[in-house]
């Protein structure tokens, strides 16, 4: 029982690199090559390290096999220019066709998809570089009246092109997120021709912060040329809002949802005709530290639970107006999550606003945390440490 406690000695060490090269040739061909010290703990962590490695890289290279093979066996492979890309799939029998991460820079793609099926109901195209939507229509000069879904989200677009969108009279979603769009006044006619949209994600879609009023000019008169009558969700979220345009929502008679999450909005002002029978809007994790007056008064004329108001409240002396709107308000879907980031005093910190006891507010420096909680994620970092140097030697002999 003494002798099996005992640390491996090096022949034993050396024996298992020699298994691990010769199980794992792809990576471990070299390991003896190496002049590594004769420590047994160095050998075992370089063994597993390689070992790690190299079920990471088998891994993805047994993931594109397995999806080339799954698009062998579903009869998914494409047709044209698009057979070679295992990023790629096609699926003519539901019009879906799809080509993930596969970085083309060329927008012809489009024109190829066009070229070889008939039936085109969804077409996803993210991840890639296209940086400039053509000039004449993205499928060509027929008609794709059977279009429903477009996504050409994560694709670097900078330039949008008014006639890109041409020929897709029944499209309803339009993704073009997680792009980096500057709205020129060419563009403004980009979604006249998609009348019947329903929803229009446009999710970190501009990050350009100059001349950011300018650009927001620019969006709106894109969506009023549009006459969107039947969209019911627009997402603004993750893009650098700092102020919402009055007449946002005026060109979107049916909006049901508005998602301007993850902006820098300070406070909401906003023609309130407009947004009035919005049942979603999410506001949350943005700038509000407080509520204006003029904002409570806003949110009286939204829906119930309609408010999605996630942020890092201040709560103190001079709090308690807009606190007790949110204490009695029916308006905030989300009230039961709100807390003060900052109190005063400290002891109201993290505290959930709903309970606080408005009196006790006074106007002491605010702070972010009790010395409770201060305390608490120091524990937690030394009591991970701690687990990983009890258990590193376990996992590496």
């Amino acid at each position: 029982m003494a002798e099996r406690s005992k640390a491996p000695d090096s022949s034993v060490q050396f024996a298992c690199l020699k298994r691990v090269k010769t199980k794992h040739k792809t990576f471990g061909t070299n390991l003896m090559r190496y002049n590594i010290p004769p420590s047994t703990g160095l050998r075992g962590f370089l063994a597993t390290y390689l070992l790690a490695t190299a079920w990471v890289v088998q891994a993805a290279t047994r993931n594109d096999y397995h999806y080339r093979e799954e698009a062998i066996e579903n009869r998914l492979v494409c047709l044209g220019k698009l057979t070679d890309f295992a990023a790629c799939q096609c699926d003519p029998s539901n019009g879906d066709y799809s080509c993930i991460n596969a970085q083309f820079v060329d927008t012809n793609v489009f024109l190829d998809i066009a070229t070889n099926y008939d039936y085109i109901k969804s077409v996803t195209f993210h991840g890639n570089n296209f940086q400039d939507l053509p000039l004449l229509p993205l499928f060509g000069s027929g008609v794709q009246k059977n279009l429903i879904k477009l996504n050409l989200s994560a694709n670097y677009i900078v330039n949008l092109n008014s006639n890109a969108l041409r020929s897709m009279p029944n499209l309803q979603i339009l993704d073009i997120s997680n792009n980096e769009i500057v709205f020129k006044p060419s563009d403004v006619d980009f979604l006249t021709h998609t009348p019947q949209l329903t929803e229009l994600y446009m999710r970190r879609a501009f990050t350009v912060t100059v001349n950011q009023t300018y650009q927001f000019e620019l969006m709106l008169e894109m969506f009023r040329l549009a006459k969107l009558e039947h969209l019911k969700i627009l997402d603004l979220s993750y893009n650098y809002i700092h102020t919402a345009p009055f007449q946002l929502a005026c060109p979107f008679p049916s909006l049901q949802t508005l998602d301007l999450r993850q902006n820098f909005l300070k406070t909401f002002e906003v023609n309130e005709t407009c947004i009035k029978n919005i049942g979603t809007i999410n506001l949350s994790r943005n700038k509000f530290n407080v509520l204006s007056t003029d904002f409570c008064k806003l949110g009286d004329k939204m829906l119930d639970n309609s408010l999605i108001l996630k942020n890092q409240f201040y709560c103190d002396c001079n709090s308690e107006k807009y606190l007790a709107w949110i204490q009695k308000s029916n308006k905030i879907r989300d009230k039961q999550n709100l807390t003060c980031e900052r109190a005063s005093p400290a002891s109201m910190a993290k505290k959930s606003i709903i309970e606080i006891s408005l009196k006790n507010l006074t106007c002491e420096p605010l702070s972010s945390t009790s010395l409770s909680s201060q305390k608490m994620p120091n524990l937690l970092i030394n009591c991970m440490i701690a687990s990983i140097i009890f258990l590193l030697p376990t996992i590496l002999f």
